[in-house]
């Protein structure tokens, strides 16, 4: 990993060695003769590496706004070791954009991974407009929007009638489920 030093003294001289700082490396293994005296036959001195610990990956979770729809995930590992990175299933959520860094590798410094997600489509909300007896009076209609985006529905002009009941849900949110304004 580094060039080897050789260090010199008289028989019975102590001797001292250190570890090298080695970019991305960091000491495993700190040898028992680390320090010790010269003698008259060859002495070696093994540091032992590993990988160093790479600075983590957050992986976050945001809608276009950039506000946070899940908490953030870290990711760690050995600098140059890869990473992986999914997508949370989140409900009424579909990942508008993956991003290009999903997948890499460990470094020195602090990584990024932000999915961005949009609202999925909503059930559509049926409109009705029909008499005392449910006999339909005009073509229903028929709304679409996001799931929890907000809908309004208006009663249809139809000569010779007249409103006789609002419902409830004439103003609502888009839901995953079929809903009818009657």
């Amino acid at each position: 990993l580094a060039t080897s030093d050789t260090l010199n003294g008289k028989i019975d001289a102590p001797y001292q060695s250190t570890a090298k700082s080695i970019t991305g490396w960091a000491v495993k293994t700190t040898p028992a003769n680390a320090n010790g005296v010269f003698t008259n036959a060859n002495q070696t001195v093994t540091y032992v590496y590993e990988k160093a610990s790479g600075a983590p990956v957050t992986v976050k979770y945001v809608d276009e706004d950039g506000n946070e729809l899940a908490t953030a995930d870290t990711l760690n590992g050995k600098i140059d070791a890869p990473y992986q990175s999914t997508a949370k299933s989140l409900s009424g959520w579909a990942v508008k954009t993956t991003p290009a860094n999903a997948t890499g590798v460990f470094t020195d410094t602090n990584q990024t991974v932000t999915y961005v997600y949009e609202r999925v489509d909503g059930a559509p909300v049926t409109v009705k407009y029909v008499d005392g007896d449910g006999n339909e009076l005009a073509t229903s209609d028929t709304l679409n929007g996001k799931i929890d985006a907000p809908y309004q529905s208006t009663a249809k002009s139809i000569t010779g009638w007249a409103v006789k009941t609002t419902p409830a849900n004439a103003n609502g949110v888009f839901t995953n489920a079929n809903q009818t304004v009657t």
